[in-house]
């Protein structure tokens, strides 16, 4: 089930944000905490609808925008659908080698999408391989406990 409308990206700062009127929840059958695929402009990305001064809003990260080619202001068809199922992370090659080798890749499988998501992040940010090293063993840790 997905649901279509058309609105105006909402800019703070550097930051934006798509408001979901209470209309196109009911229309996925879901609530102000719904997690969904947001498509903008061709462009898919997954988020989780919050309440902000009593509007619902999805987060729309620099990154998304970029991809999209939108930016705060601009007015556009906005697709959404309720995503329902297990919501897959693109985890960092050596994040999932150590996940393997410690028996934990089963514990971060049934980790909440967002923890894993800032997991797979941290190490995937990491410029420097004794930072990405440590996020692993502090992540491993974590697991293990």
């Amino acid at each position: 089930m997905q649901t279509t409308y058309v609105t105006t990206i909402l800019g703070f700062g550097n930051h934006a944000a798509i408001e979901i009127p209470d209309e196109q929840l009911a229309k996925l059958g879901a609530n102000k905490r719904a997690p969904l695929k947001i498509t903008v402009n061709g462009y898919t990305y997954q988020s989780t609808a919050t309440v902000m001064d009593g509007q619902t809003l999805v987060v729309f990260p620099t990154r998304d925008r970029e991809a999209s080619g939108v930016q705060s202001g601009d007015t556009l068809e906005v697709t959404l659908e309720l995503d329902a199922g297990y919501r897959e992370v693109v985890v960092p090659a050596e994040l999932q080698a150590a996940l393997k080798d410690y028996n934990l890749g089963q514990t971060f499988h049934d980790l909440n999408y967002s923890t894993r998501k800032e997991y797979a992040r941290q190490v995937a940010e990491a410029k420097a391989t004794d930072t990405k090293q440590r996020r692993i063993e502090k992540i491993l840790q974590l697991l293990a406990s």
